[in-house]
């Protein structure tokens, strides 16, 4: 009875709570390509992560032992990444540090030697790219029977609950804030952020985790920490949600045009899953890089509470990728790098703003519909990137009235710094390609300068 009401006062905390997502910070607002790597061991013979051959490590510690952290940094940074989603534990709580905790509890088989996390988040940080770390407060279901009894979960269960009669809510808890405060106390000055999976497809996760309880004991030791939770109905007490799609849903659809932009963050796999599976031979790259690129920069003009896309794949044991998976993302990053400044460090456009669930088939700018493509703008609302993702016949391009009243000055080519002319009238703008200039098939972005403003301070430099 009494955990029954503790679960029942964590669902009305719930339920009357304030939206956290104020408190959303300008770093991750403004940050619109990430990407969200599975490294997981989940017991022997479990899987998941194998290397090139197919086979999985011998323990959990030949695992942690193999990653290839420098080539892993160096990756994310060729593929213009602002942030990484990396795996703390997944499968089997398998924390990827040496673990007290886990010892404590009486699972030290649970804990490896290499601080496989800490050396992670310092290669990924000298190279300027925000660490998240991946977490799951409510994975008992794959421990073993007596591991469940120590940490409260019960011998038994139904796929991914426990046995609710067997089910010891209070010392659950107990022990996931204790590992928790543990991960939050060594790495929380030096990570943006943690993301809790749900575990649930019916969103009602409060029956097994305290989220209040949760968030006071990772936001009081570090108040900075963002936290995000991917959304099956609920961010229960996390600041935001994320919209995961492995190749379900609208992801689906092969055809990059039909993905809709969320205002939230998407997490989306493009190879085999989450962590490698597939050994090294077979292409297992699902969508094409161009697809991908257009889709980033329709969620940057879309995307209002920060993190754009983060793309999905996980490296083999040993280093390297599923084949196919570098391939993809070095064509990605080569579209990218040369308009990154209208991507990384923006904020979707109040000038031009696009509708939520709009798609590269069906693209809008709300106050005059238009096909051609979305806006970012500066953080200072100073510059206004458009991007001209569906381009028109000839060599001009209306783009109507801004929202938000902003008058233009200037109008440049982002990329080769040529002017653009631009004429205004009563219908809003018109901008026109200089002699010799054409459309680029996947994206012409086009600065413009509002009146009187100093761009060059607001821009950010990828």
């Amino acid at each position: 009875m009494i955990r029954r009401l503790t679960a029942f006062l964590a669902s009305l905390w719930l339920s009357t709570a304030p939206s956290p997502a104020a408190g959303i910070t300008s770093d991750f607002l403004q940050s619109k390509c990430g990407f969200f790597v599975h490294y997981v061991w989940a017991g022997k013979g479990g899987g998941l992560t194998i290397d090139r051959n197919g086979n999985t490590s011998d323990s959990f510690d030949a695992l942690a032992d193999a990653f290839d952290v420098e080539g892993f940094a160096n990756d994310m940074a060729a593929w213009q990444v602002e942030y990484v989603i990396f795996t703390a534990w997944h499968a089997n709580i398998n924390p990827l540090f040496p673990s007290a905790t886990m010892r404590k509890w009486g699972l030290p088989g649970h804990a490896c030697n290499r601080d496989l996390i800490g050396e992670v988040i310092k290669a990924l940080k000298a190279r300027g790219i925000a660490v998240w770390l991946y977490t799951h407060p409510r994975d008992g279901h794959d421990l073993l029977a007596e591991e469940r009894v120590k940490t409260g979960w019960g011998l038994d269960g139904k796929g991914g609950d426990p046995d609710w009669n067997q089910f010891d809510y209070q010392k659950w808890n107990d022990f996931t804030n204790e590992l928790y405060a543990e991960l939050v106390n060594r790495y929380g000055m030096d990570i943006q952020g943690l993301y809790l999976d749900e575990g649930s497809s019916a969103g009602d996760s409060q029956r097994v985790v305290d989220y209040p309880r949760l968030r006071k004991t990772i936001q009081g030791r570090h108040p900075h920490l963002l936290m995000m939770q991917n959304d099956y109905g609920s961010p229960y007490s996390a600041d935001l949600g994320m919209m995961e799609y492995h190749h379900w849903r609208e992801f689906e659809n092969r055809d990059g045009g039909a993905w809709p932009g969320l205002r939230v963050p998407v997490g989306a796999c493009f190879a085999t899953t989450w962590w490698a599976a597939k050994p090294a031979g077979a292409n297992t790259v699902t969508y094409s890089a161009e697809d991908m690129f257009r889709y980033t920069v329709l969620q940057a003009g879309v995307n209002t509470l920060g993190g754009g896309v983060a793309w999905a794949a996980g490296p083999y044991a040993g280093g390297g990728w599923e084949t196919g998976v570098s391939e993809t993302m070095a064509k990605f990053a080569g579209y990218l790098k040369p308009i990154a400044r209208s991507i990384k460090g923006t904020v979707s456009s109040n000038a031009f703003p696009t509708q939520k669930g709009a798609a590269l088939k069906n693209i809008g700018w709300g106050v005059r519909a238009v096909d051609w493509g979305v806006a970012t703008d500066s953080p200072d609302g100073s510059i206004t990137y458009l991007h001209i993702l569906n381009p028109p016949a000839g060599q001009q391009a209306r783009i109507g009235m801004p929202a938000n009243g902003v008058r233009f000055g200037t109008a440049t080519l982002l990329t080769s710094g040529r002017t653009v002319k631009l004429d205004f009238d009563k219908a809003g703008y018109l901008v026109t390609l200089p002699d010799g200039q054409s459309w680029d098939k996947l994206n012409t972005v086009i600065r413009l300068e509002a009146k009187g403003s100093s761009p060059r301070q607001s821009e950010s430099n990828p």
